[in-house]
């Protein structure tokens, strides 16, 4: 027998599949930030040949991510490393290995709790001079800072992935973030030069990289090589082991399944940090009236996954709690109705519905009681915020 799959149809399937929890689980979170991914290149690369990588990163990465969480919610973006030639870029490597980690001795030593606060303290302020002349010797740094810390600011979250001297501008640049923000800012690191990751990324040196050996020698608190990549001493696409699309990348091989994997981990651990949160509150500290307290309105100024409604009944005597709804007065849709319970006097809603920006009324199924100050209802909206 043949389904005529007309759009009663369509709508009464999907209606079931979400009674079923098959198309959202109750509580899910809707939302996920977005998230830009950055390559950061290397030694020796034009912006062409840095584009390239970035293009197959894409283009791995996309595949990678299929069917999860993250499609379609991730763009791409080059942080370019100029090149003034490789003898120029290994000088303006080492310096930079030097000073990232004369920043990385006094943040150290700052926060040692065995000294007294007023030596901390002092120390923190020269690590804070040391970073801000680090970043101001390297012009292009400040334009990577400039640059992530506006997509931050618009709640997206940055993945840097870094190949050679792209960690150290990477590292550098992270000293130099809006702290407000800074938690949304990932690194997954690649052939790196430096003897760290900031902000405790994950990384893959390849033990093929000759590279990257003599400056382990040089420098011997640097990264140690964590993937045999190819299972033998030489990558006949790549004799130097070095390049990110012949060695890094190399299909079928474990460094390119370890840096695809640490870039999802990574974000996705930058997402936690997205956690339920109060996004509405017109309580205050006024005495309480009872009463219709006609018209309340609130504004969401971004798109929410709405976890939690609260209003305040001081005057309903203990009566079973009601319903609450969200009329968005713009679109004139209805969010709701949505049914409470009681928790001393206050009204307790869970809807687990996503939710556009905008001006919404609060509706309460019961305005006599609902308690106010000639302002609007008392209302707490909880949620988590998409970006």
């Amino acid at each position: 027998m043949k389904i005529r799959w007309t759009a009663t149809t369509i709508i009464l399937l999907f209606s079931l599949l979400a009674i079923l929890g098959i198309v959202y689980g109750e509580g899910e979170q809707q939302c996920q930030p977005e998230t830009v991914v950055f390559f950061g290149n290397g030694m020796g690369n034009d912006e062409d040949e840095a584009g390239l990588s970035m293009e197959l990163l894409q283009k791995r990465l996309e595949g990678h991510i299929s069917g999860t969480n993250l499609e379609g919610i991730m763009s791409y973006d080059l942080a370019y490393n100029p090149s003034n030639g490789l003898l120029e870029d290994f000088m303006e490597t080492v310096e930079q290995i030097i000073d990232s980690n004369y920043s990385l001795f006094w943040r150290f030593l700052s926060g040692l709790d065995i000294l007294p606060d007023e030596i901390q303290d002092e120390w923190i302020a020269i690590s804070n001079r040391i970073d801000a002349d680090i970043i101001s010797a390297n012009p292009s740094i400040q334009e990577h800072i400039d640059t992530y810390d506006e997509y931050l600011r618009e709640g997206k979250q940055i993945m840097l992935v870094a190949h050679s001297q792209g960690n150290l501008f990477g590292n550098i640049a992270y000293l130099g973030l809006d702290s407000h923000y800074i938690d949304g800012f990932g690194i997954v690191s690649v052939a790196n030069p430096d003897t760290h990751v900031e902000n405790g990324g994950p990384y893959t040196t390849i033990e093929e990289d000759y590279v990257i050996l003599p400056l382990q020698m040089t420098f011997p608190f640097a990264l140690p090589a964590n993937v045999d990549n190819f299972f033998g001493p030489v990558n006949l696409d790549d004799w130097s082991g070095h390049k990110f699309i012949d060695s890094y990348m190399a299909p079928g091989h474990e460094a390119e399944t370890k840096i695809l994997n640490d870039v999802v981990t990574t974000i996705n651990e930058l997402s936690s940090s997205y956690e339920n949160t109060e996004i509405v509150n017109t309580y205050n500290l006024l005495g309480v009236t009872c009463g219709n307290p006609g018209t309340t309105l609130v504004t969401l100024h971004q798109n929410a996954f709405i976890t939690g409604i609260h209003t305040y009944h001081w005057c309903d005597e203990g009566q079973p709690a009601g319903t609450h709804a969200l009329y968005n007065i713009d679109t004139e849709v209805t969010y709701g109705p949505f049914s409470g319970t009681t928790d001393f006097r206050s009204w307790i809603s869970y809807p687990n519905t996503h939710v556009p920006a905008g001006i919404y009324e609060i509706i309460d199924s019961e305005p006599n009681t609902w308690s106010h100050t000639h302002g609007g209802g008392f209302v707490i909206i909880e949620g988590i915020l998409c970006y």
